[in-house]
C-alpha cells in the first residue's frame, strides 16, 4: 500500500517521462532524424489496442469465464495474420488518398460523402466514449486499490487523469495542422507505453510463476487439485459469447478509430507492415499466456476476490508484500488506460474537427463574404476544443460505469459499435458498386439497432428497462431490446451484434445496388478497390504486360525526349533483357508507375496501370485518351516549372528517390562550370559528384569515398546546411531538404561577396575594439583623475565648513554671553542693546542655517554623504518628533496630532530624522490656522509616513519645482514667514539617498500632505526602548571646564559663555599648552575638545589628557565637520559630540546631561 503523494508522486513522474519522450521524438523529427521512424516503434504503436480491458479486464474475464477472455486477443492475431492483404491495400489507399481518420477514408471512398463522414463521426464518438470512460474507471480503481486510506476531500482520480491526458494530447496532438504528417512525438510515447505494459503483465505473470509456485508445474499440480477452477477452463470455443467476442475483436483491430490511426495514419513505410505481421501477434500472444499463471494465482489465493478479479494484477502483488512489483503493475496500469485515453481522443477530435466542425465554420464564413486567412489557427482552436470536450463527456459517461458488470462488459460495447463500419470498410476496398447511400443507410440502421438492443439497456432507469424487456417499444412485444422479432435464447451482446450488423449489412448491399453511380463514384471506387494489394514481388515478370508496353505508356506519359534515357538507363542498371517484347518484370512495371506518380499523381497512375495489367479493351481507348489529356497538361506544368526555377537566382539541383538527377537550373550549372551533357535528366547524381572529386571540390584522397558518402546522406534523407570554397575562389552555401516519398532538393547560393564583407566587418570590429581598448584606458584615467578631484573636494567641503562655522560659531557666543551680561544689569537700563544683540543672534542663525544647508546639498549632490541603514523602530523617532513639534505649532495656535507607529523599517535614523523634521518644520512654518496631522500607514511591504497640513496648498504646476534649492511658491512672497526654500531640497536628496519614495498631494485652499514611503524591514527587530525618566535640572554654578580650541576668537567666546553660566574656566589652543596648564590647575569637571586642531585632533588630546588626573574626565567633541564617521568614532570612544556652531543653551543642556 502507498500513501497518497506517494501514488501521486509516481504517476506525475510517469506522465513526465511521457512528455519527455514525445518532446524528444517530435524535436528529431524537426531535425529530419529517422531514428523512431521504424518498424518496431511502428509495431509498438498498435499496442494501443492493449487498454485496461486487456491489462485488468480480460484477468476478470478468465477467473469468472475461462476461456472467454481469450476472443480479445485472438480475434486481432487472426486478422493481422490472415488478413495482411486487406491491411496492406487500407494502408496504400490511405497513404495515396491523404486518409486522415476512419470517417475520412469511407467519405472518401463512397463519392466524397460529407453526410457519411458525419455520420461516422458520431458513431464512433457515441461508441468509443464508454471505452474512454472505462479507462478512466480503471485508473480510478487502481489508484484507490493502492491507495493506503482515503484521503478526506480527495480529488476524482479520474478528473486529474482526464486533465493530464487533455493537456498531453493537446501539446503533442495538436502540433501539425495536417493530420497527415506523422505525430513522431506522440506514437513514440504510445509505443513506449505499450511497452511498459507488456514488461509489467509479463513480469507480474512470471512473478506468480516463480514467487507464488515453484513453477509450471507446481502450478499445474495445485490447479489440478482444484475442480473448481478446472470446470471453469473447460472447452467453451463454440459458446456464444466466445464466437461474438471473437468476431468483434476481429474486426476491431480494424475499425477503431484509434487502431485506424494507429496501424493507418501513422503508417509512414508499408514495409513496416511485415515487421508487424509477426510482432503484433506476439505481443499478443504474451498478453494471452501470461494471463492464465495471474489468474490461477489469483484464484487459489484470493478465492474471496473472485466476485472483483479485476484488481488480482495490484491484489496479488500486495498479498505478497511485493511493493516493486506492485509499483510495476499499477504503472502498467496507467499506460494502459492513458495510451488508449491520448490516441483515442486525437482521433476522435481529428474527426470532429475534419468532419463536422470545420465545414459548418467555413460555410458561416463563406455565408459572410469574409476571407479564410485564419483558417489553421481556427482548425487548430476547433481541435484543441474538440479535445477538451470528448474528455469531458468521458468523465461525465464514467459515473455511469458502475451499472456494468466488470471491465470487458464495457469494452465489448465500443467494439459492438466500431463493429458497424466493417460492411461498408471492407466493402470500400473488395466491392466496386458500393454506394454512398447504401453505407448511409446500412449505418444509420445498424447503429441505431445497437443502441436500442445494447446501449439503451444500460444507460436507461432500471424501471424502463424492466418495461422494454418484457412489453417491448410501444407496447410490441417483437421489439424486445433482447429478443427482438421473437427470438430468444441469444446472449444479450450476440442478440444485439447479430441484428445491428444484419440490418447494416443488408441495408448496405440492397441500397447500394439501387443507387445511380456517378463518374466521381466510379472514379473512386477505382482508386480502393483496383489498388494491388501483396502481388508486388521482386524478380518476376508479369504475363499479361510486355516492356515494349511499358515504355509506350512511359512516353505517353512523361514525353518521349524525357522517358527513354530513364526507362534504358533503370533497365541497364536492373540488368533487364533488352528484348522488348518479353514480358515486363515487376519491378519495372513499379518503377514505371512510380515515375508516372511523379507528373499525373499516383491515383491516376494506379488506373493507367490497372487498365494495362488487365488488357480490359474496352476501357483502352479511353485510357490512350486519358493519357494524352495528362500528358499534354504535364508538359505544360512541366515547362511552366522549368520556367520557373529558372528565374530563381540560386542553383537548383533535384534527384529522385533514384538518386537521379529530375530538375536543375541553369545557375546550378554555372556556378559549378559544368560541362554541357554533364547535367542531364536521369543521370545518377553519383557521376556529377565524382567529376566534382576529381576536380579536386572534396578535401580527401579517396575520391569513391567522398563519392559514396555524399550520396549516403541524400539516401538517409537528412537535411543539411553547410558552406564550402571552390578551389576557384567561389564561396558557396548548401542547403538539402528532403522530398516527402524519396528524392533530395539542393539549393547552392554564391555567397563569396557576403563572404568579403564579413571579412571586411570583422577587420572593422578588430579596429573598432582596439578604438574601444584606447578610449576605456583614457576613460579609467579621468575616472582616476575625477576620484582623486572628489576626493579632494570632499575635503575642502569639510575644511570649508569648518572655517566658516568657526568665526559664526564665537560670534553666536560672543552675542549670547554679551546678552546675558546686559540682562544682568539694572532692570530697563540695557533694553535696546539687548534687542539689537537679539537680531544680531538671529542673524547668526539664519547664516549658520544657510550655510549648513548648503553643505548638506554639496555632499548629498556629491556622493560623499555615507548611510548606516539599520533596522528602526519608528515609534522611538516619531514619538519624540511630535512632542518637540507639537510644542512649536502650539506657540503659533495649531493643533498637531502625532500618531505614532510601532512598525520596524530599514533607513538611516539620522538623516530620516533630517527629512521628518524639515517637513514638520514647513507644515508649522505656513499653516496659519488649524491643524497637522503626523502619522503612518502601513502598506502591503512598507510604510508610508504622512504630515498633513490645512495650509494654503500648493498648485500642480508648483509639485516639481517646490524640490528646487531656493524656490518657494509665489503667493509665499509677501508673507512673513521665515524659510530659505533649502528644506524640501535636502528632504528630496536623502530620500533618493536612501531609496524611499517622497510624494506630494495637495488642494489649493485646502491643504497639503507630503509622504515618506520606507521598507519595512526583514532584520532583527530592535527592543523598544522606555521612556527614562526626565532630569532634573541640575546648578552648573562653580562647575569646572577646560576648553581646548586653535581658534583664539572662538576661544574666547566660548570662555565668556562658560563665565557668563557661572563656570570656572581653563582654556588652551593646543595640546602642550593644556598639558601645560593641566599640571599647574585643578582637576575639571567637563573636556570641551575642538576636533581641528593645528598639529592633532581632539581625539588625541582627550586621549592625552586622561593621563594628566586620575580620574576620567567626562569629555565633548567640538567639531563643524558634519561627516557621519566623525560622530560615529566619538561614539565609539564615549565621547560628546556637538556640532558647531554651538549656542549657549545647547552649551548649558551639554554640561547638565554630563553633570
Amino acid at each position: 500500500m502507498f500513501s497518497l503523494w506517494q501514488l501521486g508522486a509516481l504517476a506525475l513522474a510517469y506522465v513526465l517521462v511521457l512528455f519527455v519522450i514525445a518532446w524528444w521524438g517530435d524535436r528529431a523529427a524537426r531535425q529530419g532524424r529517422k531514428t523512431f521512424h521504424n518498424a518496431w516503434v511502428y509495431s509498438l504503436g498498435l499496442g494501443v489496442y492493449c487498454t485496461s480491458w486487456t491489462f485488468y479486464g480480460a484477468v476478470g474475464e478468465a477467473a469468472q469465464n475461462g476461456w472467454n477472455y481469450l476472443p480479445i486477443y485472438l480475434g486481432p492475431i487472426i486478422t493481422v495474420l490472415l488478413g495482411g492483404s486487406l491491411i496492406y491495400k487500407m494502408v496504400s489507399v490511405a497513404q495515396q488518398q491523404h486518409i486522415t481518420s476512419i470517417a475520412d477514408f469511407l467519405a472518401a471512398r463512397y463519392g466524397k460523402s460529407r453526410r457519411l463522414a458525419v455520420l461516422v463521426t458520431l458513431v464512433a464518438i457515441v461508441g468509443v466514449l464508454p471505452y474512454i470512460a472505462l479507462q478512466l474507471k480503471a485508473v480510478t480503481l487502481s489508484f484507490d486499490y493502492v491507495l493506503e486510506e482515503s484521503a478526506p476531500g480527495q480529488v476524482d482520480t479520474a478528473l486529474v487523469v482526464a486533465a493530464l491526458m487533455a493537456i498531453f494530447t493537446l501539446l503533442f496532438g495538436t502540433r501539425h495542422i495536417d493530420t497527415t504528417e506523422h505525430q513522431s512525438g506522440l506514437m513514440l510515447a504510445v509505443s513506449f507505453e505499450s511497452f511498459i505494459k507488456v514488461v509489467a503483465f509479463v513480469g507480474l505473470g512470471l512473478y506468480c510463476l516463480y514467487a507464488i509456485f515453484d513453477g509450471p508445474v507446481d502450478m499445474w499440480q495445485q490447479l489440478s487439485e482444484r475442480s473448481d477452477v478446472m470446470q471453469s477452463f473447460e472447452p467453451t470455443l463454440f459458446s456464444q459469447s466466445f464466437v461474438t467476442s471473437l468476431l468483434l475483436s476481429m474486426v476491431a483491430i480494424l475499425c477503431l478509430p484509434r487502431q485506424f490511426h494507429a496501424g493507418v495514419v501513422e503508417n509512414n513505410d508499408l514495409r513496416h507492415l511485415r515487421t508487424t505481421r509477426w510482432l503484433f501477434p506476439l505481443y499478443l500472444a504474451l498478453f494471452a499466456i501470461f494471463v492464465l499463471p495471474i489468474v490461477i494465482a489469483g484464484v487459489i489465493t484470493q478465492p474471496y476476490l473472485i466476485g472483483h478479479a479485476d484488481t488480482y494484477m495490484l491484489s496479488l502483488p500486495m498479498a505478497q508484500g511485493s511493493h516493486g512489483m506492485l509499483m510495476l503493475s499499477f504503472i502498467g496500469g496507467i499506460a494502459a488506460a492513458t495510451g488508449m485515453v491520448i490516441v483515442s481522443t486525437m482521433a476522435l477530435a481529428i474527426m470532429l474537427t475534419n468532419e463536422v466542425l470545420l465545414p459548418m465554420w467555413l460555410q458561416s464564413r463563406l455565408n459572410e463574404k469574409d476571407q479564410l486567412s485564419d483558417l489553421s489557427t481556427q482548425l487548430r482552436f476547433l481541435r484543441r476544443a474538440s479535445i477538451l470536450v470528448l474528455l469531458g463527456l468521458a468523465f461525465a459517461f464514467h459515473t455511469l460505469i458502475d451499472r456494468f458488470d466488470g471491465l470487458a462488459s464495457i469494452g465489448l460495447l465500443s467494439f459492438a459499435a466500431v463493429a458497424q463500419f466493417a460492411p461498408s470498410l471492407i466493402g470500400a476496398l473488395y466491392w466496386r458498386n458500393g454506394h454512398k447511400q447504401g453505407a448511409f443507410i446500412g449505418l444509420a440502421l445498424g447503429f441505431v439497432v445497437w443502441f436500442y438492443c445494447l446501449l439503451a439497456p444500460v444507460i436507461l432507469p432500471v424501471e424502463w428497462v424492466t418495461v422494454l424487456n418484457t412489453q417491448g417499444l410501444f407496447g410490441l412485444g417483437l421489439l424486445r431490446p433482447h429478443a427482438m422479432f421473437g427470438i430468444e435464447g441469444l446472449e444479450p451482446l450476440t442478440h444485439g451484434v447479430f441484428w445491428s450488423v444484419s440490418v447494416n449489412l443488408a441495408a448496405f448491399i440492397y441500397y447500394s445496388r439501387r443507387a445511380n453511380h456517378d463518374a466521381l463514384d466510379e472514379a473512386q471506387a477505382a482508386r480502393f478497390v483496383d489498388m494491388p494489394t501483396d502481388w508486388w514481388r521482386e524478380g518476376m515478370g508479369h504475363p499479361s504486360i510486355t516492356t515494349i508496353e511499358l515504355l509506350e505508356v512511359c512516353k505517353r506519359g512523361l514525353g518521349h525526349p524525357r522517358a527513354e534515357p530513364l526507362f534504358f538507363d533503370y533497365m541497364r542498371r536492373r540488368g533487364v533483357s533488352e528484348e522488348l517484347e518479353l514480358p515486363a518484370p515487376l519491378h519495372l512495371v513499379r518503377y514505371v508507375e512510380r515515375l508516372l506518380a511523379g507528373t499525373m499523381g499516383a491515383s491516376t497512375a494506379r488506373i493507367v496501370m490497372s487498365s494495362l495489367l488487365r488488357k480490359q479493351n474496352g476501357r483502352h481507348d479511353d485510357v490512350v485518351r486519358m493519357m494524352d489529356e495528362a500528358s499534354e497538361l504535364i508538359q505544360f506544368n512541366h515547362q511552366l516549372l522549368r520556367t520557373t526555377i529558372e528565374t530563381i537566382s540560386q542553383g537548383i539541383c533535384v534527384v529522385d528517390r533514384d538518386m537521379q538527377v529530375v530538375a536543375w537550373n541553369q545557375a546550378y550549372v554555372k556556378l559549378f562550370d559544368y560541362p554541357d551533357g554533364l547535367i542531364r535528366l536521369g543521370r545518377s547524381i553519383a557521376d556529377v559528384y565524382r567529376y566534382n572529386a576529381e576536380r579536386g571540390y572534396y578535401d580527401g584522397e579517396n575520391m569513391e569515398e567522398n563519392v559514396t558518402r555524399r550520396v549516403q546522406l541524400l539516401r538517409e534523407g537528412y537535411a543539411h546546411q553547410f558552406e564550402r570554397e571552390l578551389p576557384n575562389g567561389i564561396v558557396v552555401e548548401v542547403r538539402g531538404t528532403p522530398m516527402v516519398g524519396g528524392g533530395f532538393v539542393s539549393t547552392y547560393m554564391d555567397i563569396t561577396e557576403r563572404k568579403h564583407d564579413e571579412k571586411a566587418l570583422r577587420q572593422i570590429n578588430e579596429n573598432l575594439e582596439q578604438m574601444v581598448s584606447e578610449r576605456t584606458r583614457k576613460l579609467s584615467e579621468l575616472n582616476a583623475k575625477l576620484a582623486q578631484a572628489n576626493e579632494g573636494k570632499t575635503r575642502f567641503l569639510a575644511a570649508a565648513g569648518h572655517d566658516l562655522m568657526q568665526p559664526l560659531n564665537a560670534a553666536q557666543l560672543f552675542a549670547s554671553s554679551l546678552r546675558q551680561q546686559l540682562r544682568n544689569q539694572e532692570k530697563g537700563q540695557f533694553d535696546h542693546e539687548v534687542q539689537v544683540l537679539g537680531h544680531i543672534d538671529s542673524s547668526l542663525q539664519a547664516a549658520e542655517q544657510i550655510i549648513s544647508a548648503l553643505l548638506e546639498i554639496s555632499k548629498l549632490d556629491t556622493g560623499t554623504m555615507a548611510t548606516h541603514i539599520h533596522p528602526l523602530r519608528l515609534s522611538s523617532l516619531m514619538t519624540p518628533l511630535g512632542q518637540e513639534f507639537a510644542a512649536l505649532a502650539s506657540a503659533q495656535g495649531l493643533t498637531l496630532r502625532a500618531v505614532s507607529c510601532s512598525a520596524v523599517v530599514d533607513s538611516d535614523e539620522v538623516l530620516l530624522r533630517r527629512v521628518l523634521q524639515n517637513l514638520l518644520s514647513n507644515a508649522v512654518r505656513y499653516t496659519d490656522s488649524g491643524r497637522i496631522l503626523f502619522g503612518a500607514r502601513r502598506l502591503h511591504n512598507a510604510v508610508r509616513i504622512d504630515v498633513w497640513d490645512t495650509g494654503p496648498g500648493i498648485p500642480g504646476d508648483q509639485h516639481e519645482q517646490i524640490f528646487r534649492e531656493f524656490h518657494r511658491l509665489p503667493q509665499l512672497h509677501n508673507r512673513e514667514v521665515k524659510g530659505l526654500g533649502l528644506g524640501l531640497a535636502i528632504a528630496d536628496r536623502i530620500c533618493r539617498l536612501l531609496g524611499h519614495a517622497l510624494t506630494v498631494r495637495s488642494w489649493p485652499d485646502k491643504g497639503t500632505v507630503f509622504s515618506v514611503t520606507l521598507p519595512l524591514s526583514t532584520g532583527d527587530v530592535p527592543p523598544l526602548l522606555q521612556d527614562e525618566p526626565l532630569r532634573e535640572r541640575r546648578d552648573i554654578q562653580g562647575v569646572r571646564v577646560f576648553c581646548v580650541d586653535n581658534d583664539s576668537a572662538l576661544l574666547a567666546s566660548l570662555v565668556a559663555a562658560l563665565q557668563t553660566l557661572g563656570c570656572e574656566v581653563v582654556a588652551a589652543s593646543g595640546l602642550k599648552e593644556a598639558q601645560e596648564k593641566a599640571a599647574q590647575s585643578w582637576v575639571p569637571d567637563v573636556l570641551l575638545v575642538d576636533f581641528q586642531l593645528d598639529h592633532e585632533d581632539g581625539f588625541d588630546v582627550i586621549e592625552a589628557l586622561d593621563h594628566c588626573w586620575e580620574d576620567v574626565i567626562p569629555a565633548v567633541l567640538m567639531t563643524a565637520d558634519r561627516r557621519p564617521e566623525v560622530r560615529a568614532r566619538a561614539e565609539e570612544q564615549g565621547v560628546g559630540f556637538l556640532q558647531k556652531p554651538i549656542s549657549e543653551a545647547i552649551l548649558q543642556r551639554t554640561l547638565e546631561g554630563l553633570l
